[in-house]
């Protein structure tokens, strides 16, 4: 697992502070579609990813913010995220040290042990699992430093297994423009769109969206736009493209275009994540070599 230090926050393009703030961060696919980050920040600005989220807190406490719950996580908590749900987290005190994993939908399925063969929402209704025996399993699965993915999974079923699902859309708290809106961006996540395009495309005035978006998502119709498409980049990331064709494929000005809206969402570069992965899978070319 390869990390990577930050020691300064990020400055967005007005000159002024944001939040995010990254201390250290490391990466590590544990399977195909199950990948590791361990990290130490202090505050991550209102983002979100394309994947599920489990984030297990291993020291300090965040105060965590989402549409969906809002509490303080503590050491030993395991907290939740579906994809595209905006959340944010802020440190009072210390940094805090944590473990997320990002397992893919088929992932998640697969640890559920259920039968759900179509293309249906599956969202996770519980927000925050205080520290038990069964968050204290994964937490010790994560800190073993040569633990088998096995046992993650394992350790991970059970966390899962405590959870509440919903077969429900995820953003039906949202308003029905702004829900069109965001499939909309979605499914055109590999062009850039301005936010007069989008309204024309959904047949609504400019001002009206914006409005009717930013009150029902928490973000700027272009901010989430911007976000998406990065969430993108890291999945095309993890499935091994270099990022000068990433930024090409997802309509970026440029490589550095990619790095700095990449950074604002996540608090360190996608060369970080794509050298960790890159290195990782040299490693598995050489494993069965070694094992003759």
């Amino acid at each position: 697992m390869l990390e990577i230090g930050y020691a300064s926050s990020v400055t967005g393009a007005s000159g002024t502070l944001s939040m995010t703030q990254v201390k250290s961060m490391s990466f590590a696919q544990q399977q195909a579609d199950l990948l590791r980050v361990q990290g130490t920040a202090s505050r991550f600005d209102a983002h979100f990813h394309s994947t599920y989220s489990i984030v297990a807190i291993k020291r300090g406490a965040a105060e965590i913010r989402s549409a969906r719950w809002s509490e303080t996580a503590r050491a030993g908590d395991v907290f939740f995220f579906n994809p595209y749900e905006i959340h944010s987290a802020c440190c009072s005190r210390e940094d805090a040290e944590y473990d997320t994993l990002y397992p893919s939908r088929a992932f998640l399925i697969s640890c559920l042990a259920i039968d759900h063969r179509d293309d249906g929402p599956v969202s996770i209704q519980t927000g925050i699992l205080r520290q038990s025996r069964a968050t204290r399993e994964l937490i010790d699965a994560l800190n073993t430093p040569t633990v088998e993915d096995k046992i993650i999974e394992v350790s991970l079923q059970q966390i899962l297994a405590a959870c509440v699902f919903s077969t429900d859309c995820a953003d039906e708290s949202t308003g029905a423009l702004a829900r069109r809106a965001c499939m909309l961006i979605r499914k055109n996540c590999t062009r850039a769109m301005r936010t007069e395009d989008l309204a024309r495309e959904l047949g609504v005035h400019k001002s009206h969206l914006a409005r009717a978006f930013g009150k029902a998502v928490g973000m700027a119709p272009q901010t989430y736009i911007r976000q998406v498409r990065v969430a993108k980049a890291r999945e095309l990331i993890t499935e091994g493209f270099p990022l000068s064709e990433i930024a090409l494929m997802l309509d970026f000005s440029d490589q550095a275009h990619l790095t700095r809206e990449f950074k604002k969402v996540f608090g360190v570069p996608p060369g970080a994540l794509s050298r960790a992965l890159g290195k990782h899978r040299r490693i598995d070319r050489r494993l069965p070599h070694q094992a003759l």
